[in-house]
């Protein structure tokens, strides 16, 4: 598995992911590309956003697409992976790579929210290190709960190094 730094050229790419894998894990009709694209696009309107891209043979499986939240904080708005690879490790693979790119970015950690109902993010999220930030609070628009989690990134410590994650 490669994952490699996305640019414009890969908003498209990420917004499928993320319709087809919300779409199996929700359950219901996959939005079009027109009306996924700008969520992804609005996350990464910013001075230092931060795009990753799972790659196995060459096609695009998974994405983490974020941006800055204050001046040395990111806020990962997405970490998608396309249900055909679900199960791969891809989501692991991507937030193991997920530090290097923060500190390269000026990033000394990064916060997310997941629904709390998504048990697979969350063991995942937990497994890697990632903490619960107060109590759930409802999604403004679902009411679902979303437990809000932080990582403090130790390649952002002084003589860390970055490291290559594959699967």
């Amino acid at each position: 598995m490669e994952i490699i730094r996305g640019g414009p050229e890969d908003v498209d790419t990420a917004a499928l992911i993320w319709a087809h894998a919300v779409s199996r894990r929700d359950g219901y009709e996959a939005p079009t590309l027109a009306e996924a694209r700008p969520g992804v696009e609005s996350a990464l309107a910013n001075e230092r956003p931060l795009l990753l891209i799972a790659r196995e043979g060459g096609e695009a499986v998974g994405f983490v697409a974020g941006g800055p939240q204050g001046t040395d904080a990111a806020f990962i708005n997405y970490v998608g992976v396309h249900p055909d690879a679900w199960g791969r490790g891809v989501g692991e693979a991507m937030l193991r790579a997920l530090p290097g790119v923060l500190a390269e970015l000026g990033y000394a950690r990064a916060e997310l929210l997941v629904f709390v109902d998504n048990t697979r993010g969350v063991r995942l999220y937990e497994r890697l290190g990632w903490i619960k930030v107060g109590a759930p609070v409802p999604h403004p628009r679902n009411g679902r709960l979303e437990q809000r989690y932080s990582f403090a990134s130790p390649i952002s410590a002084p003589g860390a190094r970055a490291r290559s994650v594959g699967d």
